[in-house]
């Protein structure tokens, strides 16, 4: 496979990641913000609410995981 074919399936990779990040980083804020304000009114809207950021920041964390590793592929096929 040349390298240039290397480089757009890296790229499509990345960019599958970067479209889920931008998901997870607006259900995180959205349930954040939602779960704040209802916090002294109903507390189990305030629990499910947590569940589904810390869900959110999982999904985050692991996009920018293999962003990284998207990156690292990118700079070794730069060095061939």
């Amino acid at each position: 496979m040349e390298i240039k074919d290397k480089m757009d399936i890296i790229n499509k990779k990345a960019d599958i990641a970067n479209k889920k990040l931008i998901a997870f980083l607006a259900i995180a804020g959205g349930t954040w913000v939602y779960g704040m304000s209802e916090a002294v009114d109903n507390p189990i809207v305030t629990i499910l609410s947590s569940i589904a950021f810390f869900i959110a920041v999982l999904g985050i964390s692991t996009n920018l995981i293999k962003l990284g590793d998207l990156q690292k592929k990118l700079k070794d096929l730069y060095n061939e």
